[in-house]
Parts: structure tokens; C-alpha cells; sequence
């Protein structure tokens, strides 16, 4: 397979091919191959014509894009959006031959530009000497990372498949003693990164390389700590409202920074989000286990209790709670929030760990199976660090090099095989595909091998029976975001198999119960000494419509995420069984909805045959002057063309990008886009049978409000609510339209004539979407023989009038003249 830029712009090109592994050829398993090799090309072609098709499924767009097969021999998919990055999911038909069938399999293509050659006056960033490697990476762009070492900082752009040294360029920023720069952190935005040296924050941007402190945009001095984000914030769509990327703290305060920095504006990039007094320390903080919360870890004076402080970034509310009430740790303290539905918390400091269920809950100690401690296990060794991936394996690295796994929810932890010898500086690294990568700082220099996880953990739990088994958990949640909008659901099912007796079950626990309402229903056998559940949930939003019977305000009308989690459960919650599946619920506008005015079969839609325009004035609401319009072919695509006589409603139709949702049955307006004033609805307020007077445009467009601001579900009232108000004028025309409704749009009888209008939905419980489109109508039928006809049958009448009146007045002035001309008698 291989991707290239297409000649559309911002859109890209897959070629997908079948290959069989063991006769591929290097380009072919590297995925640089432009075309297929002989053999594989015609392998592909006999699985396509056997039914084998290509689907993809990309990781931060929910919907499915379809391939189309070509004559060389491979299917191609053109992806819209100027990436860099793509990491993609195929997905293939069940299809055999020869005894083989096609897998399913992902794929990563980058498309990074090297780091500019470095000069004689770029340094070095290193950790202090000793220190064990550390590692980060870009939350949304995870195949970028540092390595801080301290032999240097590496800067990888495709999962250390290449790597080079990262070095700064001093600016006017003295030298350092040492010749290099000791850093202690460092965390890697869209544009640059931002490192802690010292007690202060400095920036280096991508393009110039140039180290800088500011304190307007950075934290300069007094810095403790440094965190970021492990998940992309752009998967938690917030409107107007951007999640933040990293946090600093210092002894009493936090501070929050978004994904990109731009130094060339003088507005701070880190903005503070707590305060404390001085009788209150901050140890730690991260990002918690709901997408928008974050917390810090607290300790006050005089005092050997730790504290969590805990908030959500939309509401910032800050919520205290005690930690831990019974043996407090030690620190220093590192912590790490596990996705969930519930807060989920990590703590660990050099020696222990310890972790909470839903909301602190439940605590415990991960401990070894014969009950010693971390690093009595580990010969005395401290815990270095811990990486966990999204299905919760989770790994703690000694500093030693001494390796632990286990699946978060259990308590206990296995020794995996040892790898590397205690003396070797080691960090895991994981990458996009979920892969661990395990980096190795030699002599000679970095040595990168990917790490077996699943096999190094049969062969260190074989024989070991956990303490909840079940023999399958399947379910259909399998994405990392849901979008739920106004009157929308979702189902899904669960199922588990577990051996009799063992009173397991499926349930779906959330973090918000205000927001989303869940139905479920069950069903459950047993065969042959096992049990069956199956659980099928209905997910649904209802809450906080506006009320259109009796016009009440809005109670709820903001979007937010709500945190999903399936997890199999024994009934007398004896344990936590080790598989679960998190999801987060956007409830809200879902990304790329709009509405279309779709062109009715009867009538045809036509391009390119004008440019330029005349609106005549006397049908301008606002110009007594003929207005000349040039007409934008891009942005109101073709115009219809429809009978002067014909009755026009607009047909309007729900997208998801390109994807059909349904037909909109919700109330709409319509406005002609240059203030034509020549078109007319049929329906009169008492013709719909209104209760009051409708709101009309005219009612509207006060305070010389634009159209655009004036009318909408913001302050849309229905007028067949009676609401004591009084009757008022139910002659004027209705002015709003839905697909069931009568009331249609007429256009002028006397010329032909083009409209632009804008069309826009105003129904409050519809969506949270501001559903807008633009369409173009051209009228015909009337010809220029019937304009001439009638401006003859009003000349015609005069000419004769005028000639009569000349004659008579001929006739006169004779008569008067040879009056005047005979002699009086």
C-alpha cells in the first residue's frame, strides 16, 4: 500500500494491495511500494473477483470510506484532508484462497520534513548526569517523541523508525557553564517544544530553533513540575472551547497551556486555573480520567494527608477530596489517570503503587504475587516508570531494568522475563499502533526493538487462574468517540460467557446521569454448565429541549462529553474483572452535519450560464437603484430552474459529510440573500390556523439586526401555543415552513427572475447544530411575446386617445382660425 498527494487539493490517495508476507519484498513490507509486484497483483485481482473488498476506517474520523477496484490490479480511496499523518484500519471481506484468507490489518504513513542542518552555535539539551532516560510525546501525534537523556534530547518524527539529536540555539540567552542546557522535563506541542530548565519554562519553536523565556508567555521561575496530555484533545470536540494540552505547576499554583504556542503575539500562553494559600503544596498534577477533567495532588501544612483536587476545564469548579485515609505514602509522587468512566487513579512514588476505582471508591495496592514489595521483588530497585496502553496493559520499568505487567483492575503483578542488564539505560515507548518499543541507549547509540508484550505475558502468567475468569467478553463499543445530538441515540450490545455459577454480568457505568439517559434490556441462557448474558443498552438524548407547547426557556442546551464504560462485573463485586471498554459520548453538534436543499426530479439544475445579474430596484426591500449581483457558482452551487407557476418547497436533508442521515422534518425560514422582495407564501397565520400572531421578518429585523442573527432556535416561538397573548393580525403571511406543511413559496408573474436564498432551521429540539445552506432558483415560463402583448394592449389604447385628442385639437385650432379670418358684420 502506498499514499501520495493527489492532484485535488487537500484530499490524498490510498492504493491498497494483498501481499503475502513471506514473499513480499522489502518496499512492499515497509509500505513504500508505488504498485503492485506481478504475483501480487494477480493474487488481488483473483480474491476481488472472489468478493474481497477493501474498506477503511481511520482513527480520528468515525465513518467507514469505501475503495474502488482498478484495472493495475489494487483498490484506491482518496482520504479528504492535508495530513501529514494518517494511521489507518482496513478492513477486508472474508474471502479464501488456495486455503488463505486476507487479515485485517493498520498501517501509519508520515509525511515529516528533516530537522535543518544545525550550525556551530546550537547546544545541547541533556538530563542531569545519571539520570535514567525519559520520554514524551505529541498527544495528538503520537509517532512524534523526545528522548531526554543525558547524552542529549532526541527528536523522533515517525516512531523512532528515524531519530536525530534535538539542539537549541541559544538566542540571547547566555551560555551555560556546562556547554549544554540540564533539563529536568520537556513537552512536545504542535509547533515547538517547551522544556524545564531550572526553576523556569523555555520555548523552541520548530521553524528557527531558538531557545527563549518570557515570562508573559511561560511560567518564569518557581516551576516544580511539568505534565501533558497522553490522549488528542481534538477527539473531544468542545465548541468554542479548546481542552488543554499541558500543565505546570509551581509550589501553590497550576497553571493550563493549549496545543500550539504562538510567540509572535504578546497574550500569555499559560493562563493560571488555581490558587492556593501558602499552607497548601502542590505535589503533582495530570489530566484526569474524564477528557475535560484535570487534578492536582495536595498536601497541606502540618498535615501528613494527601489531598486531590479535581476539576472540569468547562465548568472550573474545583472539587476536595481526600486521597487516602489509612497508611499515607512517601513522596516524591508521580500519578496517572486510567481512561474511565469513573476517576480511575494510579499513585506511585519510588517504592509502592496505589490505585482507586469510581471516584476513590475502592483503593488498593498493586502488589507481587508473594505479597513482598515492588522493590524488594526488584533486588532493591526503584519503580522508573509506567506505560499503559488504551486495552490497560500496564508495564512498570525498574530502574533497573526489571519489568512488571498487569491488567489494570487486577491486584497483582507478574515479573516478566528480563531483557536488558540492570546497568543499561532503558525507556518503553508507546507508539501509535499501540506497540511497546523498547529504546536502549548503547555506546554506539540508540538501539530500538519492538517488545513481544502478549507473549512475554503467557509465558510469565502460565498457569496462573485469575480470580474472576470468564471465557468471552464480545461487545460492539469499539469507538473512541460517539456523537449523540437532539433526539438521536445509539444502541449497543454486550455479550459474556462465563462457566455456571460464577454470577457475572455486564454493566455500563457513566459519569454524568444529567446528560444522557440509558435503556437496557437482557436476556440470559444456559447450556451445558455455561451462562450466557447478553445486554443490549439504548443510549439516548432527551434532556434540556426548549419546551415549544408552553415557549419555556432553554434548561439545557450546552454540549458536553459523557464518559461510557463496559465492564464485565462478578455480582457480589468480590473483584474487578481485567477487560473493559471506554467510550466518550459527545453530546452535541457531531462534526461536518449540514443540511442540503435537494433539487426535486422534476426540475433540472443547470451551471455556468451567467455570471452577472440584474436585481431591478423596485423589488429591492432596501434600494430604489437596479442592483448588479455577481453570482458565486462555488459557494451557491448550480440554480434550479422552476416554473413561474409552480409551487417551490424546499426539500431539505440531513448530512453527515457526504453521508445521507434523514430527511428534516423540522420548522425552517427562508430569505432571499441580496433583499428581493418580489416572492410570496401562500398560507396566511389564520390559513395554518395560528393560536396568535407568527412571528414574521418584518417582526424580526429590529435594531437593524442582520438576518443571518435576527431569527433562529435561539428565540424561535411557535404561534400555535395559546399563550394568553392576544390575537393580532392573522392575515399577514406565514413565513415559516416545514416538509408536511402547506405553505409554499410563489414567484413573480410578470418577468423571470433568479433568487438566492438561505434556508435555515429553527426548530430548538432539532439539533444542536446551527443548520444553514444556501440554493438558487431561476423562474421561466414567461415569455417576451406576452411582456410585449401587454405593454400593446396599454400602448395601443393610448395612441388612439393621443391621436383623437390631436385631431379634435386640429379641428379647434381650424375652426378658431377661420373665425378670426371673416370680417365682421
Amino acid at each position: 500500500m502506498s499514499i501520495r498527494n493527489a492532484s485535488e487539493r487537500d484530499s490524498q490517495t490510498v492504493r491498497i494491495w494483498i501481499i503475502d508476507p513471506d514473499k513480499a519484498d522489502e518496499a512492499e513490507i515497509n509500505n513504500t511500494a508505488m504498485i503492485p509486484s506481478v504475483y501480487f497483483r494477480y493474487l488481488t485481482k483473483r480474491l476481488f473477483v472472489g468478493g474481497e473488498f477493501a474498506v477503511i476506517e481511520l482513527s480520528s474520523f468515525p465513518q467507514a470510506i469505501q475503495s474502488n477496484f482498478t484495472n493495475q490490479g489494487f483498490w484506491e480511496a482518496l482520504l479528504l484532508g492535508d495530513h501529514k499523518y494518517h494511521h489507518l484500519h482496513i478492513i477486508s471481506q472474508s474471502v479464501s484462497f488456495h486455503g488463505k484468507s486476507v487479515a485485517s490489518s493498520q498501517h501509519v504513513f508520515y509525511g515529516t520534513s528533516p530537522e535543518k542542518p544545525y550550525g556551530d552555535k546550537e547546544v545541547s539539551l541533556r538530563l542531569p548526569t545519571g539520570s535514567p532516560m525519559s520520554i514524551v510525546w505529541g498527544a495528538c501525534t503520537p509517532y512524534r517523541a523526545l528522548l531526554l537523556s543525558d547524552k542529549g534530547t532526541f527528536m523522533t518524527k515517525n516512531a523512532f523508525l528515524t531519530y536525530e539529536e534535538m539542539k537549541v540555539d541559544p538566542g540571547e540567552l547566555l551560555m551555560p557553564d556546562e556547554g549544554y542546557y540540564v533539563v529536568s522535563d520537556a513537552v512536545l506541542l504542535g509547533n515547538g517544544s517547551v522544556f524545564h530548565i531550572g526553576d523556569a519554562l523555555f520555548w523552541r519553536d520548530n521553524e528557527d530553533g531558538i531557545l527563549r523565556r518570557n515570562p508573559t508567555k511561560l511560567i518564569d521561575e518557581g516551576v516544580k513540575g511539568l505534565s501533558f496530555r497522553t490522549h488528542c484533545a481534538d477527539d473531544y470536540p468542545l465548541p468554542e472551547f479548546e481542552l488543554a494540552t499541558v500543565l505546570a505547576w509551581t509550589d501553590h499554583e497550576l497553571y493550563k497551556g493549549g496545543k500550539n504556542l504562538d510567540w509572535t503575539t504578546n497574550s500569555s500562553y499559560m493562563s493560571n486555573i488555581l490558587s492556593l494559600p501558602k499552607t497548601a503544596t502542590i505535589l503533582n498534577a495530570a489530566f484526569g480520567s474524564h477528557p475535560a477533567s484535570l487534578s492536582a495532588l495536595v498536601m497541606y501544612t502540618g498535615s501528613v494527608q494527601l489531598y486531590l483536587l479535581t476539576s472540569y476545564e468547562n465548568e472550573g469548579i474545583w472539587r476536595n477530596r481526600t486521597l487516602w485515609s489509612r497508611n499515607v505514602l512517601q513522596g516524591p509522587f508521580q500519578m496517572l489517570f486510567v481512561s474511565a468512566a469513573l476517576e480511575t487513579l494510579l499513585v506511585w512514588n519510588k517504592d509502592t503503587m496505589l490505585y482507586s476505582f469510581h471516584n476513590d471508591i475502592e483503593w488498593r495496592y498493586l502488589q507481587i504475587m508473594d505479597s513482598s514489595s515492588i522493590s524488594q521483588e526488584a533486588n532493591g530497585s526503584h519503580i522508573h516508570h509506567v506505560v499503559m496502553d488504551h486495552s490497560r496493559n500496564m508495564l512498570v520499568k525498574m530502574e533497573n531494568n526489571v519489568l512488571f505487567f498487569c491488567k489494570f483492575g487486577m491486584n497483582k503483578l507478574f515479573r516478566l522475563p528480563t531483557w536488558n542488564d540492570p546497568g543499561r539505560s532503558v525507556v518503553l515507548y508507546l507508539n501509535q499502533k499501540e506497540q511497546i518499543i523498547m529504546l536502549t541507549m548503547l555506546d554506539g547509540g540508540l538501539h530500538v526493538q519492538k517488545y513481544p508484550l502478549q507473549m512475554e505475558i503467557r509465558s510469565a502468567m502460565r498457569g496462573e487462574v485469575h480470580d474472576c475468569p470468564f471465557i468471552g467478553f464480545t461487545h460492539n463499543m469499539n469507538r473512541p468517540v460517539y456523537y449523540v445530538d437532539k433526539g438521536e441515540g445509539i444502541e449497543l450490545w454486550a455479550q459474556i460467557v462465563n462457566h455456571e455459577g460464577k454470577n457475572i454480568n455486564v454493566t455500563l457505568s457513566r459519569n454524568k446521569d444529567h446528560v444522557l439517559h440509558i435503556t437496557e434490556r437482557t436476556h440470559f441462557e444456559s447450556v451445558h454448565h455455561l451462562d450466557t448474558t447478553n445486554k443490549t443498552f439504548y443510549i439516548y438524548q432527551d434532556a434540556g429541549y426548549r419546551d415549544i407547547t408552553n415557549n419555556s426557556d432553554l434548561l439545557w442546551n450546552s454540549s458536553d462529553i459523557v464518559s461510557l464504560e463496559l465492564v464485565p462485573t462478578q455480582v457480589d463485586n468480590s473483584c474487578n474483572l481485567p477487560k473493559e471498554q471506554i467510550s466518550h459520548f459527545f453530546v452535541g453538534c457531531p462534526p461536518n452535519r449540514h443540511i442540503r436543499v435537494i433539487k426535486p426530479q422534476s426540475v433540472p439544475c443547470e451551471m455556468h450560464t451567467f455570471h452577472n445579474y440584474t436585481i431591478p430596484g423596485f423589488v429591492l426591500s432596501n434600494s430604489s437603484k437596479d442592483l448588479l449581483v455577481f453570482y458565486d457558482w462555488k459557494s451557491f452551487g448550480c440554480v434550479l430552474r422552476i416554473h413561474y407557476k409552480d409551487e417551490f418547497r424546499p426539500d431539505i436533508k440531513l448530512y453527515d459529510g457526504e453521508t445521507f442521515v434523514r430527511s428534516v422534518d423540522a420548522n425552517f425560514i427562508v430569505w432571499e440573500n441580496f433583499n428581493r422582495k418580489d416572492y410570496y407564501f401562500n398560507a396566511t397565520m389564520r390559513q395554518v390556523a395560528c393560536l396568535h400572531e407568527a412571528q414574521t421578518w418584518k417582526s424580526m429585523l429590529v435594531d437593524e439586526k442582520r438576518p443571518e442573527e435576527a431569527w433562529g432556535p435561539h428565540n424561535y416561538r411557535s404561534c400555535f401555543v395559546d399563550n394568553s397573548e392576544k390575537l393580532g393580525n392573522l392575515d399577514q403571511p406565514y413565513e415559516i415552513m416545514n416538509r408536511s406543511s402547506t405553505n409554499y413559496i410563489s414567484f413573480s408573474e410578470e418577468y423571470t427572475a433568479i433568487y438566492v436564498f438561505n434556508v435555515k432551521i429553527v426548530d430548538p429540539n432539532y439539533s444542536f447544530c446551527d443548520l444553514r445552506a444556501v440554493f438558487a432558483i431561476q423562474t421561466y415560463g414567461i415569455s417576451v411575446v406576452d411582456q410585449l402583448f401587454l405593454h400593446y394592449k396599454f400602448l395601443i389604447p393610448f395612441l388612439i386617445t393621443l391621436i383623437i385628442l390631436c385631431f379634435i385639437f386640429y379641428r379647434y385650432t381650424s375652426i378658431f382660425r377661420d373665425m378670426l379670418q371673416k370680417k365682421c358684420v
